[in-house]
């Protein structure tokens, strides 16, 4: 690409003023561009399916069209097409993220010469990769036609190997005999040659190889053995040659000329028919689509490949009909199908019980929507053969021809695998889509999960004491969530918020959280207790600024203090976002909520922190008490960081006590508050007995 060339560019952000002052930016830089601001999911993939674009430029926080949507969109329609994302976030978070999810970078908002290299380098390497395409559908193309050549010949050609036939086409075979060009290769030559000459055919052969690139094109004569035994003159042509990238021999004998052109024109119709339907063939289907994979590539325009499979081919048509009618019903079939095509699409018998039908010059919603009018066709049909009604239905697998498209082979398989591969196996309509590499596929599992749990209200509650080692008798719980999958079974945290992050969820998952929280806790309260609980918010809760509103409102319907909630945020969270969080914990204090920070003390300076952020809690990282009670590391760790903490007037938490051995530690350390399955595990009731430690 040079840097006077046209970008097609995409660009997802909320701010139609932000989108106009990166295309002026670019504009501006000399980077022509034909610019469209993308404002819906069904728009971006409307744009996708109508032209061809060279690059994505979107903000990692656009709520119009999620980046991961984008980037999924992209590769469901086979599209080259690179993603940048803009990030209001610093350091390499944004960039590892933006990675892991698909796009080719992550650039810091306004570092607009940054942006321009990246933009450079990713148009670049588009521009690359397309030309490696053209080179290899060339080398494909010339690969092709240089079998069809050798296979269709009248010359008999053979490839001759350390003494063996590497390849002999059809021409070759028949000359010795034999009905089928397999019958000769991997046979060793001097089992084609007569007694009387295989010690000299031997001689020459390993002459000729010893000579290697230096051997001279030369004659060789000898009496050939034909498959009953009988002798017959063969003089061959013989030369260096490449067969596969292989190094052999070739020979040669010419063929004699033939000039009945009406038998010529009836045996190429009859290599490209189905002799049962009368359809093309796989073979005539094959070279077409080739030719039409090269057409999409010159022009960068798009075309489809549908595999109409019969559903249940032996009990729907074998079965009923019987084996002496099924070619009848075929037929017959066929027939109904091509009703559907137009002249320009090319439809052709695939395999005993399928059909292929080339569908130049659609997108990816007109192939599903003549496919899917196919399909209904074929099941509102009845078909008669010899007196046997036949009520079929058909699974279509759909692929598109474009821009990424390899070679034929490529496209059928895909073809085949969509059809094969739908979730109802029968009677169906589906799309190719590229499988997502391992960790990906996780990833969209996980999201899947997330939102079916959000809209079928699989998410529960767990509470775990958080017990006091300075005598207070107010209980206090942590609360936990939990979801559940669509087996019923339990999936902890761990394993599911890292993605509800990436796609946008914990802002709602927080806030149910919060809800469902308070409102056991008001009824909990409502006994007399002074019980309160402790609440985690993610990394999206301390960005959203109608949080503290929203828990204004809540606490007041809820008819709760706001003392009795500690809302607590992870350390590193807090660290990559310290304006957000100091502003979040300022507006707690103000409610009068206590706010505290989890996982303390493992980065490089935690203390630098507490001098931006205020808050009244502090629960140590969970590492500090399992490297001393698994004798790991000295207490005296924990107990200058316990030290540190109290000096700055904080409210010490330790977490994960899970045996008494370390409960002397704490005691002597001055911590407020431990916690741990040795005190009690999560449980679905508030239920703790705090008097019985005082006891």
């Amino acid at each position: 690409m040079t840097v006077n060339d046209t970008i097609r560019l995409l660009i997802i952000n909320d701010s139609r003023s932000e989108a106009e002052r990166l295309i002026s930016m670019l504009n501006n830089a000399g980077r022509s561009t034909r610019a469209q601001h993308v404002e819906s999911e069904e728009g971006l993939v409307k744009l996708l399916q109508e032209q061809v674009w060279d690059l994505l430029i979107a903000h990692d926080q656009s709520q119009s069209v999620e980046p991961i949507s984008a980037i999924r969109q992209i590769k469901r329609l086979k599209k080259d097409v690179p993603v940048i994302l803009l990030t209001d976030e610093e350091g390499s978070r944004p960039v590892v993220e933006a990675m892991k999810i698909g796009a080719a970078d992550a650039i810091l908002l306004d570092e607009d010469q940054h942006l321009l290299l990246v933009l450079q380098r990713e148009m670049e390497n588009r521009s690359q990769r397309k030309l490696m395409r053209h080179a290899e559908r060339k080398f494909l193309e010339a690969e092709r036609r240089s079998q069809k050549l050798l296979e269709s010949s009248r010359d008999a050609i053979a490839y001759v190997q350390d003494g063996m036939y590497l390849f002999a086409n059809q021409s070759f075979a028949e000359r010795f005999g034999y009905d089928d060009k397999d019958d000769i290769e991997c046979m060793p030559v001097i089992d084609t040659v007569g007694d009387g000459d295989q010690a000299s055919v031997k001689q020459f052969l390993k002459d000729f190889t010893l000579k290697g690139d230096e051997a001279e094109s030369c004659e060789l004569e000898f009496g050939g053995l034909l498959t009953d035994g009988s002798l017959t003159p063969i003089k061959v042509e013989v030369c260096n040659a490449l067969y596969e990238e292989e190094h052999c021999i070739q020979f040669l004998v010419p063929a004699q000329a033939v000039n009945d052109q009406g038998l010529e024109e009836e045996l190429e119709k009859l290599k490209c028919q189905d002799q049962v339907t009368g359809l093309f063939n796989r073979n005539y289907l094959t070279e077409a689509l080739e030719r039409e994979v090269s057409v999409v590539l010159e022009s960068e325009s798009s075309s489809a490949l549908a595999y109409i499979q019969i559903d249940q081919f032996d009990s729907s048509v074998k079965d009923k009909v019987g084996l002496s009618s099924t070619d009848a019903a075929l037929a017959d079939l066929a027939g109904f199908v091509g009703q559907s095509c137009s002249e320009k699409q090319l439809l052709a018998r695939f395999s005993d019980d399928a059909f292929m039908v080339l569908l130049p010059g659609c997108n990816a919603d007109v192939a599903l929507s003549w496919s899917e009018h196919v399909r209904e066709a074929v099941e509102g049909k009845v078909l008669e053969v010899d007196g046997v009604t036949l009520q079929l239905t058909v699974s279509i697998g759909v692929a598109l021809i474009n821009e990424t498209s390899s070679n034929a082979e490529s496209v059928i398989d895909q073809a085949v695998r969509a059809c094969d591969g739908a979730e109802d196996s029968d009677n169906t309509v589906s799309l190719f889509e590229p499988e997502l590499p391992e960790d990906e596929k996780m990833v969209a599992d996980i999201a899947k999960m997330v939102q079916s749990a959000m809209d079928n209200n699989r998410f529960h509650l767990l509470f775990q004491p958080i017990i006091s080692l300075r005598g207070s008798e107010d209980g206090f719980y942590e609360v936990l969530l939990r979801m559940k999958n669509d087996d019923d079974e339990v999936v902890s945290p761990g394993e599911f918020l890292e993605v509800a992050d990436q796609i946008g969820a914990t802002t709602k998952i927080d806030r149910w959280v919060i809800l469902e929280s308070i409102k056991m806790l008001s009824k909990h309260r409502g006994g007399g207790s002074k019980t309160r609980m402790l609440i985690n918010v993610s990394r999206q809760s301390l960005l959203d600024e109608s949080l503290l509103p929203w828990l204004a409102v809540a606490f007041k319907a809820a008819k709760l203090p706001a003392d009795a909630v500690v809302f607590q945020a992870n350390e590193k969270d807090i660290t990559n976002h310290m304006n957000a969080a100091k502003a979040f914990f300022v507006g707690l204090a103000d409610m009068n909520s206590a706010s505290s920070i989890s996982n303390f003390g493992c980065s490089l300076n935690p203390f630098n922190t507490l001098k931006h952020v205020p808050c009244n809690y502090v629960k140590v990282h969970g590492s500090f008490t399992q490297d001393i009670q698994d004798n790991k590391e000295s207490p005296e760790t924990l107990s200058n960081l316990i030290k540190q903490l109290l000096d700055e007037d904080k409210i010490t938490v330790v977490p994960f006590v899970e045996n008494a051995s370390v409960l002397s530690t704490l005691w002597q350390s001055g911590v407020h508050y431990i916690q741990g399955h040795y005190l009690q595990a999560p449980s679905a009731d508030m239920n703790y007995d705090f008097n019985m430690d005082e006891e």
